[in-house]
């Protein structure tokens, strides 16, 4: 097979995959009784940290479908991303 084509087919699934990650909610902001946006594992309130490299990178190679900030709770310790249904492009 022609290697354009393969990487084409590839790239197309990928791209799928990132909207099917998104319709099924994977990594979205969890809104519970006490706050908007909770903690997956303890359900308290998380606190915006600072991006790390590698979110920056991750927000680029997702075509900023999901514009993710990085959150951590004070609670259990959980640290992660999570982004809103909103989509804002050009927010860094």
């Amino acid at each position: 097979m022609d290697e354009f084509l393969i990487i084409f087919i590839i790239l197309i699934i990928y791209v799928i995959v990132l909207f099917l990650f998104k319709k099924w909610g994977i990594g979205k902001k969890q809104v519970h009784a006490n706050c908007t946006n909770a903690c997956p594992d303890c359900f308290h309130a998380l606190n915006r940290i600072r991006r790390t490299l590698t979110d920056r990178l991750l927000h680029h190679t997702t075509f900023s479908i999901f514009d993710a900030r990085r959150y951590v709770c004070n609670e259990c310790g959980w640290e992660g991303l999570r982004w809103e249904d909103k989509f804002r492009p050009g927010l860094d």
